[in-house]
């Protein structure tokens, strides 16, 4: 009689050409996935007890013998979560690292930081090289997935986390900020103060943070009756001195500006030096507001309104969440975490 694959019970597949169990056939038979299997084997100390003793019941019943060849090879970074950003200097990204640094170490995982840059097309390669170090699970912050890539991540069994700008279509689990959110509560604290002429200048950014900027802006905007065509976006870094460099070009083009946006605390920061050198009154003249709510938007004069992003609460909740994916416990796949304004000295109150 012929038995069809749906009748064969974990014990009739074998490994093809050996005849034994596989890693995988006891995933399956647990319900859990083929990388949690290999850490209850490996760590059993970083699996939870009952997932472990369901694990070792299942390898005993099957009779699963390990390839101690593999497993070496594979435990060789199996505490390593690779973190991965377009740049260290991301707004943002210190504090999500030294947060996540602070759950993830008290478990015993080491983290590794990567930089992938600001395009797309570099992005294959870096995630070619952390596949290499069989990493435990990989945090991306703010970068592109180019298609490609996506495919080469979705064919893994290595946990993704995404953090930054919220992504619905994140191979993992995206926790994060809403951008266009952002930018709509800006725009609005800045129209309620009767400013006309609003201005958006933008650093660099991923596509996915810069299609929720734009969206935001445009859709503020246009239910202000205003047109959303004053927009700026540099290619320079989302520093101090961008703001100090491309400020009076933007005073060129608009002379009567009277409101600007910046998508970091750092580039508003240099436009307001760039006021002060020029003697332009902020706010009185020129009213600045920005993104991002790091400590430097309190200390700088005058001190910048700002939405703010809750970097910290970000990563002290994305380890938590990873460490929930990498021991089978099921959670929220898309998790938003939302800014709040801060009306400060540098718009009308």
């Amino acid at each position: 009689m012929q038995i069809s694959d749906a009748d064969s019970s974990p014990k009739e597949k074998r490994r093809k050409g050996t005849g034994k169990i596989t890693l995988t056939e006891v995933a399956e038979f647990v319900g859990v996935s083929a990388m949690t299997v290999s850490r209850a084997l490996r760590m059993p100390e970083k699996v939870n007890s009952e997932l472990r003793a369901r694990i070792d019941a299942a390898v005993r019943q099957l009779g699963y013998v390990p390839n101690l060849q593999a497993r070496n090879l594979a435990s060789v970074h199996s505490d390593l979560i690779l973190v991965v950003a377009p740049a260290f200097s991301s707004p943002g990204f210190l504090t999500i690292s030294e947060s996540l640094q602070a759950v993830l170490s008290g478990q015993g995982y080491t983290m590794m930081l990567m930089e992938s840059g600001n395009d797309g097309r570099t992005e294959y390669k870096a995630f070619e090289k952390i596949l290499a170090y069989n990493p435990a699970a990989i945090i991306q912050f703010n970068t592109d997935t180019i298609d490609s890539c996506s495919r080469l991540l979705s064919h893994t069994e290595v946990p993704i986390l995404d953090i930054g700008a919220l992504n619905p279509h994140s191979v993992g689990i995206s926790i994060g900020v809403d951008y266009a959110k952002a930018v709509r509560m800006l725009v609005t604290q800045l129209s309620a103060a009767s400013l006309k002429n609003i201005a958006l200048l933008c650093t660099p950014a991923n596509n996915r943070m810069s299609r929720q900027i734009l969206s935001g802006w445009n859709t503020a905007m246009l239910s202000l009756n205003r047109s959303p065509h004053r927009v700026v976006a540099t290619h320079l870094p989302s520093a101090i001195t961008t703001g100090l460099n491309v400020f009076s070009d933007l005073m060129i083009t608009w002379s009567d500006l009277d409101g600007l946006i910046c998508t970091s605390d750092e580039i508003a920061c240099g436009c307001m030096m760039a006021c002060h050198n020029a003697g332009i009154k902020v706010p009185d003249t020129l009213a600045i507001a920005s993104l991002g709510g790091s400590s430097l938007s309190k200390v700088c004069s005058p001190s910048l309104t700002t939405v703010e992003f809750p970097w910290h609460d970000i990563g002290n909740r994305a380890g938590k969440a990873l460490l929930d994916l990498l021991n089978d416990v099921p959670g929220d796949k898309y998790i938003e975490m939302p800014g709040v304004l801060k009306v400060r000295a540098s718009t009308p109150g």
